[in-house]
């Protein structure tokens, strides 16, 4: 039965194939049916494998599908006897530097505490999560942005507008207008910045009017207020990326304030700008900062601040 089914599939993926290279004159039609029809053949089998778990888990058929799928999988890559191996050094190390605790994940108020009701301040402890809730979601949105986006900030005069333009604000433009699903992603990642920058801001307000930042969290607290400036600086170089009017206003601002440090305002401006003039450069250096730059540095300090987190426990609500 196994050995029909697999044949099926493959006789239909040859066919697809010989249908598709057939011939020169199919190829518009191909690739018209692929840029119209990627993203709804993407949803209806994404759809289609949900129903199909909820099915075998509806009729009890999900545990005779997995375990034989699992089996293959462990039989190539033994990732059982790694998984094992993993949790035991890591449950050796957990008590060996806590062993009064012994504990290997952080309890949430409502164990250690035996919360039985939501109170008026409770929903003030989520806040870290839902900030790296929001830089996920920003994440997953800012890739697919980024498939589309061109960090060229060169202007030139448009041949049907005669207005200056240049090929970031194409490409924004490309993206609202043209790509399946662009204005809604971009919109999404618009409104998550946002939700982020509230979220971190709340977050330190909590930690600062109950009492947290104190020892011994002082350099969590450091961590946070680092974080923090992480955020808003996410924020300034995606206004600029589009380069319209408000990112050209806003990075004049931006290198004016650079210039009026004291001693080093042109080093800064030249490092963080491109030049103490605004440019193509500055495209490009706020689309490095942003794309690159930030997210590493940003990740990192998000681990760092979640494990220490994880070592000395969450405070205490007050």
């Amino acid at each position: 039965m196994k050995k029909n089914i697999l044949y099926l599939i493959t006789v239909i993926f040859i066919g697809i194939f010989i249908s598709g290279n057939a011939s020169a004159a199919d190829a518009p039609l191909l690739e018209d049916l692929m840029e119209k029809g990627t993203f709804p053949m993407i949803f209806i089998s994404i759809l289609g494998g949900i129903i199909g778990l909820i099915y075998l888990y509806l009729t009890g058929l999900l545990p005779r599908v997995l375990l034989p799928i699992w089996i293959w999988i462990d039989e190539r890559f033994a990732l059982y006897r790694y998984v094992n191996a993993a949790k035991r050094e890591y449950y050796s190390v957990v008590f060996t530097l806590m062993p009064a605790s012994g504990r290997t994940m952080p309890r949430s108020h409502t164990e250690r505490y035996n919360v039985k009701a939501v109170w008026y301040w409770y929903p003030f402890y989520c806040l870290g999560g839902l900030s790296f809730l929001a830089f996920i979601v920003l994440t997953i949105t800012g890739i697919y942005l980024g498939f589309y986006y061109v960090p060229d900030g060169e202007f030139v005069v448009d041949e049907i507008t005669g207005k200056p333009t240049s090929g970031a604000y194409q490409s924004m433009e490309l993206i609202m207008t043209q790509v399946t699903f662009g204005y809604i992603i971009r919109a999404v990642h618009h409104w998550g910045a946002h939700f982020m920058v509230a979220s971190v801001f709340l977050h330190m307000m909590r930690v600062y009017f109950v009492g947290a930042y104190r020892n011994p969290r002082e350099l969590n607290w450091m961590l946070g207020s680092i974080l923090l400036l992480i955020t808003i600086m996410f924020g300034y170089t995606g206004y600029l990326l589009p380069w319209d009017e408000l990112g050209y206003a806003a990075g004049t601002i931006g290198l004016e304030m650079a210039m009026s440090v004291p001693a080093m305002g042109d080093i800064t401006a030249q490092l963080v700008f491109g030049g103490t003039v605004l440019s193509g450069d500055t495209v490009l250096r706020m689309y490095w900062l942003h794309v690159f730059v930030l997210p590493v540095i940003g990740f990192g300090l998000m681990i760092l601040h979640m494990a220490l987190v994880w070592i000395q426990g969450e405070a205490e609500p007050h």
